[in-house]
């Protein structure tokens, strides 16, 4: 497997960062830049709230890039008192879910689907706020232009 790019571009400090960069420099094949350039990269982290200890990764593209690296990053956020958690665009038929929980080993994490909806105010409508997103589509998370957007150097 080639090494996974994650673009990552924020001037606020984000703990949640700090636990995904130990995960890359631990495995030893993936790099973070933070140059926005959409033809290397593989996955956005995107800082959202500053308070929340949620950390929503995506499935598709994502997480089933590199299975084994997201099962060991899901234990470094769980053994630093985060929650990590999936959310994706797909819809909440139990053929997903069972897909999802499969691939991921039944890791006792909880599954959001937004059938196709934006997952950034999907969460807040379910009373979930974020801290931070890794996703391989960041306009599933949000519309263009938006503050979250701006804050984390993707001027679409």
């Amino acid at each position: 497997m080639s090494g996974l790019v994650f673009y990552y571009y924020n001037r606020l400090p984000c703990a949640a960062f700090n636990v995904l960069e130990a995960a890359i420099k631990l495995n030893g094949e993936h790099s973070i830049i933070t140059e926005f350039d959409e033809f290397r990269i593989d996955a956005y982290v995107l800082a959202d709230s500053t308070t929340s200890r949620i950390v929503a990764i995506d499935f598709d593209n994502t997480i089933t890039a590199d299975v084994d690296f997201y099962l060991d990053l899901i234990d470094a956020y769980r053994n630093r008192d985060w929650e990590p958690v999936v959310c994706t665009l797909r819809d909440n038929d139990d053929e997903n879910l069972i897909e999802i929980h499969d691939k991921l080993h039944d890791a006792g994490i909880r599954v959001y689907t937004t059938d196709g909806k934006k997952k950034r105010a999907f969460m807040l409508h379910e009373g979930i706020s974020v801290g931070m997103w890794i996703d391989d589509y960041f306009p599933g998370i949000t519309q263009f232009g938006t503050p979250l957007l701006l804050r984390n150097g993707i001027e679409y």
